[in-house]
C-alpha cells in the first residue's frame, strides 16, 4: 500500500497545471425510425456555464469542441423525447469521443414529468423484452480476465458459464454453445474465432477486435422474431463508424496480438469514413520467453483484419464491412502426456489450420421520416484442414484427415415502420444459400474410412414480422412471428414470440418473455456417411430442426441511481434433438465444446431436454471511480437419449458465481491508474468415468456408458487481478495493463483421458497462473 501511495505522489508532482482537451461529436437519431433529429441539446452535464454544449443540425450531427479530458457525463434532451444520460464516459486526448445517440419519443406528454434513460441499460434492439444486456468496448477492456474478448466478457453475466480456460464457448443456461447465433451488422456470421471447429461457436482466440466494435446486444433467452436459426442465445454485434472529420490511429500489443488501426474521413463534406484494424499473433513470442499459456509446446500462428466503410447518400446510407482471419498450429508428439496441452495428446502429431471470413454491405433506404428498408448482402466462409497422426517409437500412423469448407451467400432485408410514438411494425426476410465441400476420413482397422465426401448447396429461408405496442409510458407489448425452412429436406418451423415489460414505479420493473425457437443441425451431421458393405447411405439427411420453447420472468429493482438488482427465473423445454435409432445415451444436445466433427449416424429427432434455473444480478455501474458486478446462477440441465433415461447434460454445472469490481484513481489530468479483480466459482465440468480394465484390454479409452455425465470434477475456482495505468498527453493517450489470471495458480481439472502409452488414466489441468500484458496508444 505504501508503494502505491508513493507512485501516486511522484506522478502528482508539478502536473496539475496541464489541461488537455478533445472534441466530442456524433449524431442523434430517432430510435424507432432511425431518422435524424435536429435541434437536440447535447451538453456536458457538469458544465455549469453551458460552455460545453451543442445543438444537432438538420442531419442530426453535433460537435462540442475542446472539452477537458477525463470521465465525463452527457445529457441529451429534446422536446417530446425521453431525456437520456450517458455517464462516466472515458474522454481521452488521443482520440475524439464519438457518441451516436438514439432517442425514444414519449408516448404521451405529461406536465412536470421528465422521463430519463441511462444509456448503459438501453438496448440497440427496442423489441427485446427480457434476458438481454448491452455492452460496449469499454466493458471488454475493463473486466479482469476478459482478454479484450467480447465472448469472455459475456461469460461474466448471469446465466452464462465460462469455466473453460482453453476456449471462449458461450454456454447459456445449460444449452450447448452450438445453439448461439452470431450476427454482425445484419449478417449471420460463422464462428468468429481462430482455431474454431466448423459448426462450433467458440475457440481459443477471438477474431473479433474490440477496437472496431460499437455498443452491441447480448440476449440469453426468448429473443425477438427477427432472430432465427438459434435455440440458446444471440450475440448481435455492431461495428462502429470511423471518425468522420479527423484521421486517427491506434497501436496495440498484448495477448491477442500486435495490432495497428486507422480511421478517418473519406470525404469530410459528405461525412463518409473508413475504419480498419489488423492484428498478428504475439503468442509465439510469449512462448519463446518461457510463458506458458495453455497450448503445450505448440506455437499458434494467426492473423486477422476488420474494416468498415460508411457512406451517407443524401437521406440514405451505405455501409461496407468485413472481418477475416487465418490460423494454424502444429502439435508435435513428445511421447508423453502434456498436462498443459488441452488440444492434443502427447502421442499424437496434429496439424490444424482454419480460416474464416465475412464481407457484407448494408444499405438503408428511407421512404420517409417514419419508414425505411434496411437490406444487407453478405458472403461468409469457413475452412478447416486437419492432419492427425499417432506416433509411437519410430512408427507414425495416420489417424484422421479433414479438408472441408462451407460458405453462405446471405440476403437480409427488413422493413421498419414507426406508425406513431406508441406503435412500431417490422417485417423482413433472410435468404441464405448454403455452400459446402466436405472431405474427411478416419482410420479404422488399418484402413481409412470416409466420413464425408460431399459438395453442393442448399437453402435456408427465413421470414419474420413483429409489432411493438407501447400501451402507456409504463407498459410495452412485443409480439412476433418467425418462419424458417431448409430446402435440403423441407424442414419447416413457425415460431410465435411474445414479450411484455411493465414499469411498476420509478424503481421497479417486471418483464416476461416466451417463444418457440429452432435451429438446423451442424451441416456436417446431415452428410455423415453410413457404410453397409460397399453401399453408402446418408441416414442423417432427413433430420428435422432442433427446437426449444423458452419461458422467462424477470424483476428489476433500482436500489440507487447506479445500483441495480435483477432476478430472472426461466424454464426451457428442448425437443426434436437428434438421438440414435437404437437405445443409447447419445444425444446431440451434448455436442459443441471440442474440436470433433459429428461422427454418429442413424439419428432421429426424438431426444428431449430441460433447462431451468434462477439468476440474480447486483450491479453498481461505474460511478465515483468504482464499479461492481455480482452474478449468481443456479440451474439444472437434463436430457433424455433414445433410451428415455434422464441424465445430466455435459453443461450441467449446477451453479456459477462471478464477482467483479474495480477502482479507478484519477491522479490528475495526465495520469490515471485502475485496479480490477474477478472471482469466479462454478460447478466442475461433467464427465463420464473411464473403465480402466476395459481400456487396458482393448488398448483404447473405454468409458462406463451407463454413467454418462454422472460424475463432476471439483469446483472450479479462479481469481484474476488487473492493474492499469493510463497516461494522457496533448494529442496522445497511452495505456498499459497487466492482467494476472488465476493468480492463486489453482489447478482446475480440464479432463481425464486414457493414455495408451502409460496404460493409465491421466488428468489434464486448465490454465495455471498466467500474466497477460497489453499496451495501447491512440493518436
Amino acid at each position: 500500500m505504501k508503494s502505491i501511495l508513493l507512485i501516486i505522489s511522484i506522478l502528482s508532482i508539478n502536473l496539475y497545471g496541464q489541461n488537455f482537451t478533445q472534441n466530442i461529436r456524433g449524431r442523434v437519431i430517432d430510435a424507432q425510425s432511425s431518422s435524424p433529429l435536429a435541434q437536440v441539446m447535447i451538453e456536458v452535464e457538469d458544465s455549469l456555464t453551458g460552455k460545453y454544449s451543442s445543438l444537432s443540425d438538420q442531419n442530426g450531427y453535433y460537435l462540442i469542441e475542446s472539452v477537458p479530458t477525463g470521465r465525463i457525463s452527457i445529457k441529451i434532451s429534446f422536446t417530446g423525447y425521453q431525456t437520456q444520460q450517458l455517464n462516466n464516459i472515458i474522454h481521452q486526448s488521443g482520440k475524439e469521443t464519438i457518441l451516436d445517440i438514439e432517442l425514444f419519443e414519449n408516448v404521451t406528454e405529461m406536465k412536470g414529468v421528465t422521463v430519463k434513460g441511462n444509456s448503459k441499460g438501453i438496448l440497440n434492439n427496442s423489441t427485446i423484452s427480457i434476458s438481454a444486456k448491452s455492452f460496449d468496448v469499454e466493458d471488454t477492456r475493463r473486466y479482469a480476465g476478459s482478454r479484450n474478448d467480447p465472448a469472455r466478457m459475456a461469460s461474466n453475466f448471469a446465466g452464462v458459464v465460462g469455466n473453460n480456460d482453453s476456449r471462449n464457448d458461450i454456454i447459456i443456461r445449460g444449452n450447448s454453445p452450438q445453439g448461439l447465433l452470431w450476427r454482425m451488422d445484419g449478417i449471420d456470421i460463422p464462428n468468429p474465432n481462430h482455431f474454431g471447429a466448423m459448426g462450433a461457436s467458440g475457440g481459443p482466440v477471438t477474431i473479433l477486435n474490440n477496437n472496431v466494435l460499437a455498443k452491441s446486444d447480448f440476449i440469453t433467452s426468448a429473443f425477438p422474431s427477427m432472430y432465427g436459426n438459434a435455440i440458446s442465445g444471440v450475440f448481435d454485434l455492431q461495428m462502429r463508424n470511423g471518425n468522420r472529420n479527423k484521421h486517427e490511429y491506434t497501436g496495440q500489443i498484448g495477448f491477442n496480438g500486435f495490432e495497428a488501426g486507422a480511421e478517418g474521413p473519406l470525404s469530410i463534406k459528405n461525412k463518409s469514413s473508413y475504419l480498419i484494424n489488423y492484428r498478428y499473433s504475439t503468442l509465439a513470442v510469449l512462448q519463446k520467453i518461457g510463458l506458458n499459456f495453455g497450448t503445450g509446446t505448440a506455437i499458434p500462428f494467426y492473423q486477422d483484419i476488420s474494416f468498415k466503410i460508411h457512406i451517407p447518400l443524401k437521406k440514405n446510407e451505405l455501409n461496407i464491412f468485413g472481418i477475416g482471419g487465418i490460423s494454424n498450429i502444429h502439435f508435435e508428439s513428445d511421447g508423453k502426456t502434456d498436462s498443459t496441452n488441452f488440444y492434443s495428446g502427447g502421442n499424437q502429431d496434429l496439424k490444424y489450420r482454419t480460416s474464416m471470413g465475412v464481407i457484407g454491405a448494408t444499405y438503408t433506404y428511407f421512404l420517409n421520416a417514419n419508414m425505411n428498408i434496411k437490406t444487407s448482402v453478405g458472403y461468409t466462409y469457413t475452412g478447416v484442414k486437419t492432419k492427425a497422426d499417432s506416433v509411437g517409437g519410430n512408427q507414425r500412423v495416420g489417424v484422421y484427415r479433414d479438408q472441408s469448407n462451407t460458405g453462405r451467400l446471405i440476403i437480409n432485408s427488413a422493413f421498419n415502420y414507426k406508425i406513431n410514438s406508441s406503435k412500431q411494425f417490422n417485417a423482413g426476410i433472410n435468404l441464405q444459400n448454403l455452400y459446402f465441400d466436405f472431405n474427411d476420413s478416419v482410420r479404422i482397422d488399418n484402413n481409412f474410412k470416409s466420413l464425408r465426401n460431399n459438395s453442393g448447396n442448399t437453402y435456408l429461408l427465413q421470414g419474420f414480422s413483429s409489432f411493438r405496442y407501447r400501451l402507456s409510458t409504463t407498459t410495452t407489448l412485443n409480439l412476433g412471428l418467425h418462419y424458417q425452412m431448409l430446402t435440403l429436406n423441407q424442414s419447416q418451423a413457425l415460431e410465435p414470440r411474445v414479450g411484455i415489460v411493465k414499469i411498476l414505479s420509478r424503481k421497479k420493473k417486471i418483464s416476461f418473455g416466451s417463444g418457440m425457437h429452432s435451429q438446423i443441425q451442424n451441416m456436417q451431421m446431415y452428410f455423415l456417411q453410413t457404410h453397409n458393405g460397399n453401399e453408402i447411405s446418408y441416414t442423417n439427411k432427413e433430420l428435422d430442426f432442433s427446437k426449444s420453447i423458452h419461458n422467462v420472468i424477470g424483476y428489476e429493482y433500482k436500489i440507487q441511481k447506479t445500483l441495480n438488482f435483477k432476478s430472472e427465473i426461466y424454464y426451457q423445454y428442448v425437443y426434436n434433438i437428434p438421438v440414435t435409432i437404437n437405445s443409447s445415451y447419445y444425444s446431440a444436445i451434448n455436442e459443441g465444446t471440442d474440436f470433433n466433427t459429428p461422427g454418429t449416424d442413424s439419428l432421429i429427432n426424438k431426444g428431449t431436454g430441460t433447462n431451468y434455473g434462477l439468476e440474480f444480478t447486483l450491479e453498481k455501474t461505474f460511478s465515483k471511480g468504482w464499479y461492481m458486478l455480482n452474478a449468481l446462477s443456479l440451474y439444472e440441465s437434463k436430457y433424455k437419449g433414445s433410451n428415455k433415461i434422464e441424465k445430466n447434460t455435459a453443461f450441467n454445472g449446477k451453479f456459477i458465481y462471478n464477482l467483479l469490481c474495480g477502482k479507478e484513481i484519477k491522479i490528475n489530468t495526465k495520469h490515471t491508474i485502475a485496479f480490477d479483480t474477478k472471482v469466479s466459482v462454478a460447478g466442475g465440468r461433467r464427465y463420464t468415468p473411464i473403465d480402466l480394465a476395459s481400456s487396458q484390454l482393448f488398448n483404447k479409452q473405454v468409458v462406463f456408458e451407463d454413467r454418462t455425465n454422472d460424475e463432476q470434477f471439483n469446483t472450479y475456482f479462479r481469481l484474476d487481478f488487473k492493474a492499469t495505468y493510463r497516461r494522457s498527453g496533448r494529442k496522445i493517450t497511452q495505456e498499459w495493463f497487466i492482467d494476472i489470471q488465476n493468480i492463486t495458480n489453482q489447478k482446475n481439472v480440464f479432463l481425464q483421458g486414457y493414455d495408451v502409452l502409460k496404460k493409465d488414466i491421466t488428468t489434464q489441468y486448465q490454465l495455471g497462473l498466467f500474466p497477460n500484458f497489453n499496451y495501447r496508444i491512440n493518436f
